[in-house]
């Protein structure tokens, strides 16, 4: 496989799928620095463990949110930029989008930390698991500069074609972190903060290692670092819309895990192992997203706007044609897969009425990211932000209040995901059509 994949010529389904494959595997294997963690802790420390851990971690996803979103943007900014062949404009949008990703991830990790323990009491957390669950997040928040760090370096990588690198960095730190649960949990027994200690670790080996082999690539420790307000402001145009969606989108989840919690322990628990399974299919769907996104950068950066056009039709279908695939394999194998992470019989039958509603419709989340991801790379974040907010946030937590309050049932959460996955799809459909037309012959115009 090769380093560096130019997808701004040549076949286009044979450039996305080889620029896919490392996302798609580095999916994989993102999925240990969680799943790891669920595994060791649902099946050496127990249930109660296993829902301080699933209570806890949604609020390190809100924090990482908004930086994540920035990452993006500088992402889109240096794939426009590279596509357009401008070698030393780059060399400036990654210095300070590195500069962005350090100092950003401090600081949300001071404020995280400060305030863990009034956002779980907002979030109406299980008394019983309370003490566990803010052992586990105040350490788990220390990985948060770390995971920030290699987003940006990972994110800038991929825009220069190279997806690869990132993964094999991701899966050496999956491996790290795995070592780290089985040294912390089951030998020394420190509980679920070892299991947070372990994540810790591990995401900070693969930021400093990212960050270092990137700087070494483009030999960015021979020039002088300045800060240039005119990048700066061109990553957060494209960044900050897509961090606020991402930070609401994240807000919205609190108030569905508020309801969850609202269900008692076992709902907890049940969502919990849920979400480790849902990562299978919605980790490579991110993938399939994030790569359309490069390629319609690189294109546009180019001025391939007929290339993008027909890339939307290609990388739909093959993306659909996956996530079928895996859908089918986790519907018929549910109850397996759940005991991997739990092996209580109450939260796994609890599990299966979530798959049984969400799961067959995850092809539409597919066309949904990798719609969504044409609209982003051509810099309309402002646009994708709404049409996320709109039918993700809002439609969602009406719906949730709605259902919940009607039917009170782990079925009345479940179901709120697939009908806003539909009507977040079809608008990303219509807008990226409409942005297709619009600018078909002025592709240098976007930049």
């Amino acid at each position: 496989m090769k380093q560096k994949v130019d997808l701004t010529q040549g076949n286009i389904l044979k450039g996305f799928v080889f620029f896919s494959i490392p996302l798609f595997l580095g999916s994989l294997f993102q999925l240990l620095y969680g799943t790891v963690d669920m595994l060791f802790v649902g099946n050496f420390l127990g249930k109660n463990n296993a829902a301080a851990v699933g209570a806890s971690s949604i609020l390190a996803t809100c924090l990482v949110g908004l930086l994540t979103g920035i990452s993006v943007g500088a992402g889109v900014v240096l794939a426009q930029i590279w596509g357009a062949k401008k070698m030393d404009e780059a060399d400036v949008c990654i210095e300070n989008s590195l500069f962005l990703g350090v100092t950003g991830g401090i600081l949300l990790t001071v404020i995280g930390i400060v305030f863990a323990e009034s956002a779980l009491q907002l979030l109406h957390t299980p008394e019983s698991i309370m003490t566990n669950a803010l052992i586990y997040i105040r350490i788990y928040l220390l990985s948060i500069t770390g995971m920030i760090i290699y987003n940006m370096a990972a994110g800038l990588l991929r825009a220069m074609g190279d997806s690869r690198t990132p993964f094999v960095v991701l899966a050496s730190g999956g491996i790290l972190n795995v070592a780290m649960d089985a040294l912390f949990i089951v030998i020394l027994k420190w509980g679920v903060s070892g299991a947070a200690l372990a994540t810790t670790i591990s995401q900070y080996f693969t930021a400093v290692v990212l960050m270092a082999y990137l700087i070494y690539k483009k030999q960015l420790w021979k020039k002088k670092w300045t800060i240039n307000s005119s990048m700066f402001k061109r990553i957060l145009n494209v960044g900050v819309p897509v961090g606020l969606q991402s930070l609401l989108l994240t807000l919205s989840n609190l108030f569905v895990q508020y309801y969850i919690n609202e269900l008692g322990e076992n709902a907890v628990a049940a969502f919990t192992v849920y979400f480790k399974v849902e990562n299978l299919i919605y980790l490579p769907i991110m993938a399939f997203g994030q790569a359309m996104l490069i390629f319609t950068g690189q294109n546009i950066g180019a001025g391939n706007i007929r290339r993008i056009q027909k890339g939307v039709v290609v990388c739909n279908i093959f993306s659909v044609a996956v996530i079928a695939c895996i859908s089918a394999v986790v519907l018929n194998f549910g109850t397996q897969i759940l005991g991997w992470f739990c092996k209580e019989e109450v939260v796994i039958a609890e599990g299966i009425k979530v798959i049984e509603i969400s799961f067959p419709f995850y092809f539409v989340y597919a066309i949904l990211e990798v719609t969504g991801g044409v609209v982003r790379g051509y810099k309309k974040t402002v646009q994708s932000m709404f049409i996320v907010i709109v039918n993700l946030c809002v439609i969602r937590v009406l719906l949730l209040n709605i259902l919940t309050s009607r039917y009170h049932t782990i079925q009345s959460v479940a179901v709120v995901y697939p009908i806003t996955w539909v009507l977040a799809a079809l608008s990303f459909i219509g807008y990226c059509y409409c942005i297709q037309y619009k600018n078909r012959k002025y592709a240098k115009e976007i930049i």
